[in-house]
Parts: C-alpha cells; structure tokens; sequence
C-alpha cells in the first residue's frame, strides 16, 4: 500500500573545513502561509487609502514594511523546501496574489526562472560584465551607480523590455496582462489617477529598495565577502530587521553564504559567522 504521509522536514548540514554547520531549510507552505497572511493587511492599507480613510504618508508608512516582507519571502521560497506545499488552489493563489500596478508587473514564474537562472551563472561581480540575457539580475547588481539607480527604481518597465527584446515574455505574463489591464481600469475609474498613482508610487519605492538594497548594494565586493556579517554594528542590524522583516536582520550580509548554499534561509545564514572567522 502506498505510503500518502506527507514529507517530513529534516535539518541539513553542510560543512566548512573540518566544522559543520546545521540548518533547517523553510518549507514553501510555511513562506506561502505567511505571504497569504501578510496580503490581508496590505490590501486592507490599500482599500483605506482608496477610500479616504487615511492619507498617503499614513498609507505609505503602512505599505512600506509589510511590501517588503512579502518582497523578501517571494525571493525566499524560490529556495525552499518545495516538497511541503499548500494545497493547489492556494498554492497557485500564494504565487499570483500581488500587488499589480501595471498590466505588465512580471508574474512569480517569470522572477523565478530568472533569479535561478542567476544563481546558475553567477560570477563575482567584479568582473564587470553586465549580460542581461545569461544573468538576468546582472543589470540590477553589478552595473554603475547611475545605470542601477534607474534600473531599480523603474525594475518592471526595464524588464519588460529587456523581455520583449530577449523573445522572454512568458504566457503567465501575457495572462497577468489580459487580467489586471481592466481591474486596473476599473480602479481608475472608481478612485481616480491620484489614487492610483499614490498605489504606484508605493510600490515602485519597495521595488526600488528591495532591487537597490538587496542586489547592488549587497554584491559590492566590500560587502560581498564571507564574515562580514560580524564586523556590522548590533543597531545597523536591528533597524534593517525593523524595517525590512526578520529574515534580513543579518542574512542578507552573507550574501556570498547565499550564492554557495542557496537553500539556507536567511535568518540562519548568522550561523556561519563564527565558523567563517574561524576559517580566515
């Protein structure tokens, strides 16, 4: 008789040198739960602001933390535990719930072929070269100030270009575009082009410093490097984890641990800092 249990989670161990490093590797139905949760007061924040419950600072400082937290967790279940997942409809519903300003905002499959695709052809960023087509998150992580700065702030726009030209448009995107072209309308219509350009503004500045942030700034070789997590000062650390979520509080500072094992969640790439000092 086949055994219908589902799989059970189970600590991983990697090890560097002669120590060995323990972690327990998230599942995409736990991110999947927590991302549904978050999208309820998301949503509720917009719907205020539509209706002129709140204004726009209140709004935005609302959007801004919890856009965020559901920024990072997309990027984290790219790298989970794919094994143990919600039941299919809210699986499917987890992975296409967003927050879509645009007709042509790229849908999750999209992301995650590409940011795979990256960790496939990594190369350390000082080597210079910006290769769109190989490395798709190459533009936003290794390019000058100037190029990125524009790049993060209009991430969508570039990259929907940047599609069309590389022949990547995916059917999901063509679906995304034929399904939110008239509820976008419609939310116009309703509430008008300053709502939505308030709604637009506040995702675009969550995109901008979660590309910014979390792709050019963290692949500069001064950060890029193992250990230097432990040399950043407790407060640098707390109010990144205030503002951006618990899972970057230090993670995203072992970027480099990141690349090499992409499967440890965030909030335990700290693990490694005694082991890496050790190693040096």
């Amino acid at each position: 008789m086949k055994n219908s249990s589902p799989p059970q989670q189970r600590s991983v161990s990697v090890r560097i040198g002669d120590q060995k490093v323990n972690y327990i590797p998230e599942t995409k139905r736990a991110i999947d739960t927590e991302l549904l949760l978050l999208h309820i007061p998301l949503l509720a924040d917009i719907a205020l602001f539509s209706l002129d419950v709140i204004n726009w600072p209140v709004f935005m400082l609302i959007f801004y933390p919890i856009a965020m937290r559901i920024f990072i967790g997309n990027h984290d279940r790219y790298h989970a535990d794919h094994k143990i997942r919600l039941p299919r409809f809210w699986d499917w519903l987890s992975e296409n719930l967003a927050v879509v300003v645009t007709p042509w905002d790229e849908p999750h499959d999209s992301i995650k072929r590409k940011h795979l695709i990256h960790h496939a052809t990594h190369v350390n960023e000082k080597d210079g070269v910006l290769d769109s087509k190989n490395d798709p998150h190459s533009l936003y992580e290794s390019g000058g100030f100037l190029s990125v700065f524009f790049s993060c702030l209009f991430y969508e726009e570039v990259q929907f270009i940047l599609d069309i030209r590389d022949g990547n448009l995916t059917r999901s995107r063509l679906i995304r575009f034929l399904m939110y072209a008239p509820i976008l309308t419609g939310y116009v219509y309703f509430f008008g082009w300053a709502k939505f350009f308030g709604v637009f503004i506040a995702m675009r500045t969550v995109g901008f410093f979660a590309w910014f942030v979390f792709s050019w700034v963290i692949h500069q070789p001064f950060v890029f490097r193992p250990g230097f997590s432990s040399k950043v000062p407790g407060i640098f650390k707390w109010v990144f984890s205030a503002m951006h979520g618990r899972r970057v509080g230090e993670g995203c500072l072992h970027h480099v641990i990141h690349h090499k094992w992409p499967g440890i969640p965030y909030n335990q790439l700290n693990k490694f800092d005694k082991v890496l000092t050790a190693s040096q």
